[in-house]
């Protein structure tokens, strides 16, 4: 008898032992399973129609141009373009309520596909094309496709590091309307060295192509219409009042440009 239980003894003590190291192993597999994770953050689905942009707050209808981040703490944040997602940071900045360093990823959608990318892996182009807020701005995941749309509607290829140079915050921020031709207001200073954004709103049925005679391809606008306004970002290294805005298609003047710095003064004399 005293045999038997020592014998039994052992083989439940047997038992334990294989019962731990299953249970460890499960657990190391679950530890496993979740360390992945944390390294491979999932983007958060967007509802058309029902998010809407936290920069501009509006809704988020087409996907071509969305892109969010995920925030290490609290919700992702989502975006009608990937323009807006750079530039939440300048106004969470301001009001001190994010910054980069609070982000764990940023997707963009694959203009072709819609479906999301990382967007530090993703292939950039700012182009002459109709976005949802006017930046001109599409993403790819492949790059040869990137090269290919840029060929395509004359665009410059970008990572997403140099979004974030060109599109710093600028330090001239200006508005103008378009309606029935004419341009309000007429006239847009700035001075020289400044860091300009123009916002360009259409108010009648038209389309418009819009440029800054004088500033080459920086001064081109993308193409604006109503409900789509477009912007344009130039540094105003030319200092002078002979600039224009001029409408591509007919090359119509429809107002003026004026960089206010060396030797300006002497140019309005010479009016």
């Amino acid at each position: 008898m005293q045999w038997w239980g020592q014998n039994e003894l052992g083989r439940e003590n047997s038992r334990m032992k294989y019962k731990c190291k299953e249970m460890l192993i499960l657990l190391c597999v679950g530890m496993a399973f979740v360390s992945c994770g944390g390294t491979d953050p999932v983007p958060v689905e967007i509802y058309p129609e029902e998010d809407v942009c936290e920069t501009c707050r509006m809704l988020i209808t087409d996907q071509r141009f969305a892109s969010e981040c995920l925030m290490k703490k609290g919700r992702a944040k989502k975006f009608d373009d990937v323009i807006c997602m750079i530039r939440y940071f300048d106004m969470a900045a301001t009001l001190g309520i994010a910054k980069r360093e609070d982000v764990r990823a940023y997707f963009v959608k694959d203009y072709d596909s819609k479906e999301w990318v990382d967007a530090r892996k993703a292939h950039f182009v700012k182009a002459n094309v109709v976005t949802v807020m006017g930046y001109g701005v599409v993403a790819f995941k492949n790059s040869d496709r990137a090269a290919q749309f840029a060929r395509d509607f004359s665009g410059q290829l970008l990572t997403f590091d140099g979004l974030w140079e060109i599109y710093k915050r600028p330090n001239a921020e200006k508005e103008i309307t378009i309606k029935d031709g004419v341009m309000n207001p007429d006239v847009v200073t700035v001075k020289f060295g400044d860091l300009v954004e123009i916002r360009l709103n259409v108010e009648d049925d038209k389309s418009y192509r819009i440029a800054v005679k004088g500033y080459d391809n920086e001064g081109v606008f993308p193409i604006a219409s109503k409900g789509h306004p477009a912007f344009l970002r130039l540094n105003a290294v030319r200092p002078g009042a002979d600039f224009a805005f001029i409408e591509m298609e007919s090359g119509g003047i429809l107002g003026k440009f004026r960089v206010e710095g060396a030797h300006f003064q002497e140019e309005l004399k010479r009016k």
